[in-house]
């Protein structure tokens, strides 16, 4: 009885290992909650808070490098502004050739919260833990997840600076995202999902109408998946038009999807966008998808 005991025992511990080791290479929505903190905590990424641009940009390279096939830094000049793409890809071991996948955020914040009720509070840049941070986290997360179970596809993370600057002193929308397609004309992926305010507790992700009416297939595809794995933060309707990251890239003919929340939430470009109004459920969702995505429909 003893050794039966011992051997029940023994294979407990080896499943428990293997267990253990499967967690890893599987999203953590607890993880990018934490990515979130730790970009906030640096302060307001925008161009008057040159130290906290360059903190973050240091945390996100920092995690990626020893992580990514490749990492690229691409410096950039526009509308009198200077910003910095950051440009990491996952090859995996039998990547197939024919299909390329580009996952992209902005790491930039809103300089002004022009959403405030209180007119005095309008001229302070915004935490940006859900516009800005929450994107990053989920790809910061992913990045750990292919470098542990490589894809079997390309992977392309990008991190565009400048999308928030729109509308403020009559700048546009996507400023790093333009300048990252116009500058790399030979990057032309498969297709891209761009990741914008993704960790709200009550998470509303309806089809974006640029995303549904130019990139149709892999709109439906994502929501499919979504429907597959029951995450309710993906919503069966339509949106709205949404000028982000993703319009440079549908102008190129590239098929890039947009998850972004709407109707965006109360704190939307204020000084309330804070990580109390972040959920790694919410988090989780969307990088469950996303992985999905990556390791199932290829």
């Amino acid at each position: 009885m003893i050794r039966i005991f011992v051997f029940v025992i023994t294979l407990v511990l080896v499943a428990d290992c293997f267990s253990s080791q499967n967690d890893d290479s599987i999203f953590d929505g607890k993880k990018a909650l934490e990515h979130i903190k730790t970009q906030v905590s640096y302060g307001p990424r925008i161009p008057s808070h040159p130290t906290a641009k360059q903190h973050t940009l240091e945390f996100i390279e920092g995690e990626i490098s020893p992580l990514a096939t490749k990492i690229t830094s691409q410096d950039f000049s526009a509308y009198g502004l200077k910003g910095t793409n950051l440009w990491a890809t996952f090859v995996g071991k039998d990547a197939k050739p024919n299909r390329r996948l580009m996952l992209g955020a902005h790491w930039d914040t809103r300089p002004i919260s022009d959403q405030e009720a209180l007119e005095h509070n309008r001229d302070q840049p915004s935490s940006g833990a859900n516009d800005g941070a929450s994107g990053v986290a989920v790809m910061l997360e992913l990045a750990r997840v292919f470098a542990i179970s490589p894809p079997p596809i390309t992977v392309d993370l990008v991190f565009f600076d400048l999308e928030d600057m729109g509308n403020i002193n009559q700048l546009p929308f996507a400023i790093g995202a333009k300048e990252f397609v116009k500058r790399n004309p030979f990057y032309r992926p498969t297709e891209g999902v761009i990741l914008d305010m993704v960790c709200d507790k009550d998470l509303s992700l309806p089809k974006e109408l640029h995303s549904k009416r130019q990139a149709p297939e892999l709109t439906n595809r994502l929501w499919e998946i979504a429907r597959e794995q029951n995450a309710s933060a993906f919503l069966n309707i339509d949106g709205t038009f949404v000028m982000d990251d993703h319009v440079p890239f549908l102008e190129a003919g590239i098929p890039v999807v947009d998850l972004i929340h709407f109707p965006f939430p109360d704190y939307w470009h204020t000084t309330r966008d804070t990580v109390d109004k972040c959920s790694a459920d919410s988090l989780q969702q969307v990088g469950n998808v996303i992985s999905s995505l990556v390791y199932d429909n290829n």
